[in-house]
């Protein structure tokens, strides 16, 4: 008996609930964690990243650099291929050569969008 009381108390309350939030589009909710907006999360698209690193490796379309740690994307130092798809930018680039360079997320890849 205690048990059916419990279900239907717990059973009226969140109704009530779940009828407000019933109108509610995902972009009408608060999209807030632990502070931070999530749409300014860490490496969000668009955003330009900067960095400094040895090159390592060049490919056709690809760099490889060991770069160090990247503050805007919480990444610590580490080495990776980067997509470079403006081909004057890869003349700039040579083996064990150090770059600062500035890149952006495009869907999976990180391509560089400058290098100094």
């Amino acid at each position: 008996m205690k048990r059916l009381a419990i279900a239907l108390l717990a059973a009226a309350l969140t109704g009530p609930a779940f009828a407000q939030m019933k109108g509610m589009d995902m972009k009408d909710m608060p999209m807030k964690d632990k502070g931070m907006d999530m749409k300014k999360e860490k490496g969000a698209k668009g955003e330009v990243h900067k960095a400094t690193g040895t090159v390592t490796k060049v490919d056709k379309n690809k760099v490889t650099i060991k770069h160090g740690p990247v503050e805007s994307m919480k990444w610590p130092a580490m080495s990776m291929a980067f997509t470079v798809k403006d081909k004057s930018l890869m003349d700039k680039m040579k083996k064990d050569e150090k770059v600062d360079f500035e890149f952006v997320q495009q869907g999976k890849d990180y391509v560089v969008t400058s290098v100094k």
